[in-house]
C-alpha cells in the first residue's frame, strides 16, 4: 500500500465511520430513552436527541479511519488481488475484516468515546 492509498483509505474511512454514526446517533439515543426506567418521556423525549452527537462524531473517525487502514493495508499484504479470481478471495477479504476489528486502536479509543456520548445524552434529559 503506498502513501496515496494509505491517505485515502484514512479518510474515506474516518468520514464513513462519522457519517455513520451522525445517521444513527439519533435512533440510539431514543433507545437509550425508551429503555430508561423513568420512560421515554421523562427521560428527554424526543428533546436533545442530538446532544453529544459532536463527541460522537470526533470519536468515531479514528476508530473508522483504523479500520480501513487495517483492513486496505491487509488485503494488500495478503495479495488480494493475485485472489480475485480464485476461492481464497473471500477467506482474505474475511482475515482482513477480522483484523481491523480487532485493532488495538478499535479498543482503546471507543470506550471513552462511548462513556462520554452517554454522559451527554443522559444530561440532555
Amino acid at each position: 500500500m503506498d502513501r496515496r492509498e494509505f491517505i485515502a483509505s484514512l479518510v474515506a474511512g474516518g468520514c464513513a465511520g462519522m457519517c455513520v454514526d451522525l445517521t444513527l446517533f439519533p435512533l440510539d439515543t431514543i433507545k437509550t430513552r425508551l429503555q430508561s426506567q423513568q420512560g421515554f418521556h421523562k427521560a428527554g423525549g424526543f428533546r436533545g436527541i442530538y446532544a453529544g452527537a459532536p463527541s460522537a462524531a470526533v470519536g468515531s473517525f479514528p476508530n473508522a479511519a483504523a479500520f480501513f487502514v487495517t483492513y486496505e493495508s491487509t488485503k494488500s499484504l495478503l495479495g488480494a488481488s493475485t485472489f480475485a479470481a480464485s476461492h481464497v478471495a473471500p477467506v482474505s477479504h474475511m482475515l482482513a475484516a477480522s483484523l481491523g476489528e480487532i485493532d488495538i486502536m478499535n479498543g482503546v479509543s471507543s470506550a471513552p468515546v462511548n462513556v462520554i456520548r452517554l454522559l451527554f445524552t443522559s444530561c440532555a434529559a
